[in-house]
């Protein structure tokens, strides 16, 4: 029993390791470049109007246009779209207005 215990325990500890290091993966802390970080995407809703920030690493194979394709899937109309490298990040900025309109708007 005692073999027995011991071993759980140890797969206990190594499964503690790897879910830290996991976590530590995901929120980029692994001691790595930054351009290992999973990419942020921030959405401010400012009325009709919506603001998308996306950073993201330069190795990151990231695609602008499915960002972009799901905004107009959604109703947006994109107004603006632009980016800035700053060291190894992307960061990019969407501006976009809503097409939404209430049915109040009808009466």
């Amino acid at each position: 029993m005692l073999k027995q215990a011991t071993k759980y325990v140890v797969e206990l500890k190594q499964n503690v390791e790897e879910l830290k290091r996991r976590k530590a993966a995901l929120k980029g802390d692994e001691g790595g470049s930054k351009e290992e970080r999973s990419p942020v995407l921030m959405v401010r809703n400012m009325g009709s109007t919506l603001e998308v920030n996306l950073s993201t690493g330069l190795d990151k194979e990231f695609k602008l246009h499915e960002v972009l394709s799901v905004l107009k899937e959604e109703g947006v109309e994109v107004v603006s779209a632009s980016y800035t490298t700053v060291g190894n990040q992307i960061f990019y900025t969407i501006h976009a207005q809503t097409n939404i309109i209430k049915s109040n708007d009808y009466q």
